[in-house]
């Protein structure tokens, strides 16, 4: 008998916000890459016109990176750094969490 083992990966920052961002602005289109180098997960976040963005985790933080560097910072909650992302794309939070902020 030959048994299938499923193979899940780390559930690390990548993934928490890419979830995240799922949840909070499900009509982004995000995705996960994983660097060749270290096979960290980047996020990359794309609505309409605007991107794409490249968010990565630094160990504290969720920060965007571009070919320059690292840039602006976001917030180190996964849903949290969501809404946030979401708004610099200029998509709506599909969240009361979002209202609760202002």
């Amino acid at each position: 008998m030959s048994l299938h083992v499923a193979r899940f990966g780390v559930f690390g920052p990548g993934e928490r916000l890419y979830a995240a961002m799922r949840r909070r602005a499900p009509q982004v289109a995000v995705s996960i890459v994983r660097d060749a180098d270290d096979g960290l997960a980047r996020v990359r976040v794309t609505y309409r016109e605007r991107g794409p963005l490249t968010i990565v985790w630094d160990g504290k933080t969720y920060r965007r990176w571009s070919e320059c560097g690292y840039r602006e910072r976001f917030p180190a909650d996964p849903e949290k750094a969501a809404d946030d992302i979401a708004e610099v794309v200029g998509a709506q939070v599909c969240s009361p969490q979002a209202d609760e902020r202002q």
